[in-house]
C-alpha cells in the first residue's frame, strides 16, 4: 500500500505515486506498464499528462493514493486498461466501457471512418436525411461516431445483448442533442431492425463477432472482454455471412455495406460479396496495414425484385430464361439440367458439338465446374466480375452435350445477374440473339426471336459493346482465343 502525504515521514508527489505504480505493473508481468501507469494516475487525479509534467512534484491526497492503489490492484491482476479506467476514446467521442461490451479498438475507428465518408459523400445530394444501421453495436462507438459526424444521418444500433445495450444508452445520454437521431433496438442481427427500414439503409456497418474459437488469443481478451461478442461461430464466418447473405434486401440501390473482418477472413469476405451480387467489392485495410474490412454496395440498377423471383422459378424448373446481360440478352440455362441446355441449344438451332460459357457468380462456383491453376485465379481476382472468359479443364468428365473436357467460365458485371446465379447454380450463358438475325438488344424483343418459347423474360436492354476476351488456360502457356473487352497480354 502506497502512503500519501499525511500517513509518510515523505511527501509522495504526482511522479513518484507513477513510478511507484509502473513498478509494481512491471513486476505484476504488465507489459504495458508505464502507459498504464500514466493512464491510472491521470483518472484518479483528473489531470493530463502534458500538465502531470508541470506538475511532478505536487503532492497528491490520500484519496488519490486509495484510487490508484484499487486501479492498479485490478490492472496487475490482467484487467485490461481500459476497463479498469472506465472510459476509452474512439474517434471525437470518450465512451464509457465495460465488461459488458468489447473494448473500442484502433482498427474499429477505421471501419467507422470507411462508413463515414460514404455518409458524407451521399449527403449533399441527400433530400431527405440519411439511414445507417450499426448490427451489434457493442458500446455503440460507430452508431454514434456516426450521429456525431454525420449530421444528416439517422442510426438504428443493434444488439442481442440488453448488457451491452444498456452501455450504449449510457454512453447515449453523453451525445447531447445528436442523441436524438439514434435509435437503440435488441435482438439478433436483422430481427431487431424496425421493418420500415428494410431496402431503405444507405450504410449497413458491423463488427461482428469474427474470431474462430481455435484462434490463439491473447489472455487478456480471452480472460476479460465478452467471447459472445467475439466468436463468430464454429469457423469465425458464420456473421459475416448472415450479414452479407441478408443484408443487400436491407440496402437501398446504391447502399453500402461495411464489415470489419479478420485479415485472414478478407479475400473470402470479398469473394462472397461478388457472388451475392454486391458492386465495387473492395477490401480496406487498418492502421497496421492488415486486410480489415470489406466494404461493398447494392448495385443502383437493381431489377424488380418479383422479376428476379420469377427468373430463379423458371430455372428450378427447367425452363429457359432471357436476360439482359453484360453487352447482349442472354439465354439462361440451368448447366446441371441437361435437358434445359439441350433446350437452349435447340432455341438457338446451335450444333450440340459448339460449346457455351457457363455464367457463374464468382470464384467458389467456377471452382466446382473447373480446374483453375494459380495463374487464372490470379486474372479472376485482378478482371471478375467482368468481361473475361476462362476456358480450363471439366473437373467431372466431358460435357454431356458437347463432349468436351474443357469448359468456359465468366462472371457476369450486372450485379442482380450473380445473385441470381449464386441461388439457382451455374447457367449457359450464351446469347439470345439467333445467327443472321438483326441483333437486339431488349431481352423481350431477343426472346422473340428464339425458335422455342421461354419461361421468363426478365425485364431490361443491355448496353452492348465488345464481347469477352476468351483465355485458354488449360496449357503451360495462356492463350488469347479472342480478344474483347479486356486487354490480356501473354508472355
Amino acid at each position: 500500500m502506497i502512503q500519501p502525504e499525511s500517513e509518510s515521514d515523505e511527501i509522495l508527489t504526482v511522479g513518484q505515486l507513477r513510478d511507484e505504480i509502473a513498478e509494481q505493473l512491471l513486476t505484476a508481468g504488465i507489459e504495458d506498464y508505464e502507459i498504464s501507469a500514466r493512464r491510472i494516475v491521470e483518472e484518479a487525479t483528473g489531470v493530463g499528462f502534458d500538465v502531470h509534467l508541470l506538475e511532478d512534484k505536487k503532492p497528491v491526497t490520500q484519496r488519490v493514493v486509495s484510487r490508484v492503489d484499487a486501479m492498479s490492484q485490478r490492472r496487475a491482476s490482467g484487467e485490461p486498461l481500459q476497463y479498469v479506467i472506465g472510459s476509452w476514446g474512439f474517434r471525437q467521442l470518450d465512451l464509457a466501457v465495460d465488461s459488458r461490451a468489447l473494448i473500442p479498438r484502433p482498427e474499429t475507428e477505421v471501419v467507422a471512418g470507411f462508413g463515414i465518408d460514404v455518409l458524407q459523400q451521399m449527403s449533399d445530394s441527400a433530400e431527405s436525411g440519411l439511414l445507417a444501421a450499426d448490427l451489434g453495436t457493442g458500446s455503440g462507438a460507430i452508431a454514434l461516431s456516426i450521429a456525431q459526424e454525420v449530421p444528416q444521418a439517422r442510426v438504428c444500433a443493434t444488439d442481442i445483448s440488453e448488457e451491452a445495450l444498456a452501455l450504449a444508452r449510457s454512453n447515449l445520454a453523453g451525445l447531447g442533442t445528436n442523441a436524438a437521431r439514434v435509435s437503440l433496438h435488441h435482438g439478433d442481427w436483422f430481427a431487431a431492425l424496425p421493418t420500415e427500414a428494410f431496402g431503405k439503409l444507405d450504410l449497413l456497418i458491423s463488427n461482428p463477432p469474427y474470431i474462430s474459437p481455435d484462434d490463439d488469443l491473447p489472455k487478456v481478451v480471452k480472460d476479460w472482454e465478452p467471447q459472445t461478442a467475439l466468436i463468430g461461430g464454429k469457423d469465425g464466418f458464420v456473421y459475416l455471412d448472415t450479414l452479407v447473405q441478408q443484408g443487400r434486401n436491407w440496402l437501398r440501390p446504391g447502399g453500402w455495406l461495411v464489415l470489419e473482418c479478420g485479415s485472414n477472413q478478407a479475400q473470402r469476405l470479398c469473394e462472397l460479396a461478388i457472388s451475392r451480387g454486391y458492386d465495387a467489392p473492395k477490401i480496406g485495410h487498418d492502421l497496421s496495414g492488415a486486410q480489415r474490412l470489406v466494404t461493398a454496395r447494392r448495385p443502383i440498377d437493381d431489377v424488380d425484385q418479383s422479376d428476379l423471383e420469377a427468373g430463379r422459378d423458371a430455372l428450378q424448373r427447367g425452363a429457359l430464361v432471357v436476360a439482359p446481360t453484360d453487352t447482349l440478352p442472354g439465354l439462361l440455362a440451368k448447366y446441371d439440367d441437361t435437358a434445359a441446355v439441350e433446350a437452349s441449344y435447340e432455341a438457338k438451332q446451335r450444333p450440340r458439338n459448339q460449346p457455351v460459357p457457363v455464367l457463374v457468380s464468382g470464384l467458389a462456383q467456377a471452382e466446382q465446374l473447373v480446374q483453375l491453376d494459380q495463374r487464372a485465379r490470379s486474372l479472376i481476382g485482378e478482371h471478375w466480375p467482368g468481361a473475361l472468359t476462362i476456358v480450363a479443364k471439366r473437373l467431372h468428365g466431358d460435357d454431356p452435350i458437347h463432349g468436351g473436357d474443357t469448359l468456359g467460365v465468366r462472371c457476369p458485371n450486372p450485379g442482380w445477374l450473380r445473385l441470381l446465379i449464386d441461388q439457382s447454380g451455374p447457367v449457359t450463358g450464351s446469347s439470345a440473339n439467333l445467327h443472321g438475325v438483326d441483333t437486339m438488344l431488349n431481352a423481350h424483343d431477343a426472346a422473340a426471336t428464339l425458335a422455342v418459347e421461354v419461361g421468363h423474360v426478365i425485364e431490361g436492354t443491355s448496353q452492348g459493346g465488345l464481347a469477352s476476351t476468351v483465355l485458354d488456360a488449360t496449357g503451360d502457356s495462356l492463350i488469347v482465343l479472342r480478344e474483347g473487352a479486356v486487354d490480356i497480354k501473354c508472355d
